[in-house]
């Protein structure tokens, strides 16, 4: 009991480092999640873009065209007639979409001529821009199909006109209410939560080894007649409590900065708990290896970094090669960013199965690996005084 106790006020040594890799998790983590969290009511909804228009033809037509545009898109002045300037305009986002109307362009849609006609500026590919100019070619076709079928120019425009502002309303409706292909905010955040947690686990662990290693402390305990397992038990105790408070704040912060419930976060959690086991079985198994705080920092990155990497915690898996998946395969990150994938694109009545139970498995068994080798490497070292 007297170990356990002390390994816990010898926390408050690593009390800035938790602070650190938490405020990370809080800050990067909720930006990632945020930014790749997407979700079957905003799988595609219309968009309206700032358009900067320039009418050099000032006719009826291009008139017809300016009024279409300012009843469905945001239209602004360009405030200048350089379309270099324009063009900066645009890639630096004063304003998204820059569209100037020659001076012979009635003339041209009325002899049929629509190819090319009119000058597009964007930044980029992106879908709301590229359908704007498809929505603006389809216009001058449907005037000039409409002037070829025997209307008249004015009769053309407002049928065109109408005819459009239908398009614009249509709404879609998704049929397929599958979570796979959409990503929840608490999903990304677990996912995160993968690196700050193993970095935490086994950075605070530097604390109990910089204790269990002091010559003084070592030297009292052996005179003590305490056991070597119930020394080490007392340790992997109060290692194990240290984690259970961390690992349990972690979970509340995702749940606290959630906007929305989730019935899935519970499942979640479950994953989370089995990758604190292997957190802290890497932790002992680091600190059984040296006393230098240093090191163990250097060689907690090294590991966690290596696999977030490689097991889709920074990277998703989808992205990566099948060699990289196939080592993957062989590190207890991966299990837990699959279990979480797993949670996300399936209902809740079908995530609690074999195969959930099975990646849960995997993972408290690398945990145990862990932790037997940090005791087997803790008993050499002391049969032979290393």
């Amino acid at each position: 009991m007297s170990v356990f106790k002390a390994i816990l006020k010898s926390l408050k040594a690593n009390i800035m480092t938790i602070i650190v890799y938490l405020t990370i998790f809080t800050v990067f983590g909720n930006m990632q999640a945020k930014a790749n969290a997407s979700t079957q009511d905003t799988a595609f909804e219309e968009v309206t873009v700032t358009v900067a228009v320039t009418d050099n033809d000032n006719s009826t037509l291009s008139k017809a065209v300016v009024d279409y545009l300012e009843e469905t898109q945001n239209v602004v002045s360009p405030k200048t007639d350089d379309p270099m300037i324009m063009n900066d305009n645009a890639r630096f986002s004063i304003y998204d979409y820059a569209l100037i109307i020659p001076e012979d362009f009635e003339s041209k849609v009325l002899s049929g001529d629509t190819e090319n006609l009119l000058t597009y500026i964007a930044p980029g590919t992106t879908a709301s821009q590229f359908l704007l100019t498809e929505k603006l070619n389809d216009y001058l076709q449907d005037i000039v199909i409409y002037l070829n079928s025997g209307y008249s120019e004015a009769e053309a425009i407002s049928l065109t006109h109408e005819q459009m502002i239908q398009l614009n309303e249509t709404k879609a409706t998704i049929i397929d209410e599958s979570d796979k292909n959409h990503r929840s905010f608490f999903a990304g955040m677990f996912l995160f939560n993968g690196y700050t947690l193993l970095m935490i686990l086994s950075i605070c662990c530097a604390t109990v080894v910089t204790f269990m290693k002091n010559k003084d402390v070592s030297n009292r305990i052996s005179v003590s007649g305490m056991h070597f397992f119930t020394r080490n038990a007392a340790a992997i105790g109060a290692v194990f409590f240290i984690g259970t408070i961390l690992t349990t704040f972690a979970i509340l912060v995702i749940h606290v900065m959630g906007s929305v419930n989730d019935n899935k976060f519970l499942f979640y959690a479950i994953d989370t708990y089995s990758l604190m086991f292997v957190g802290l079985g890497l932790a002992y198994f680091i600190c059984s290896l040296t006393a230098n705080e240093n090191l163990i920092n250097m060689v907690a990155n090294m590991v966690v970094l290596s696999m977030s990497f490689l097991c889709g915690v920074f990277v998703d898996t989808q992205f990566l090669s099948s060699s990289i998946i196939k080592v993957a395969h062989f590190m207890p990150l991966y299990w837990y960013t699959t279990a979480i994938k797993f949670i996300n694109d399936n209902p809740v009545g079908n995530i609690w199965c074999g195969k959930f139970a099975t990646y849960l498995v995997i993972e408290i068994l690398f945990a145990l690996v862990f932790f037997t080798a940090g005791m087997i490497v803790s008993r050499k070292k002391e049969q032979y005084a290393i």
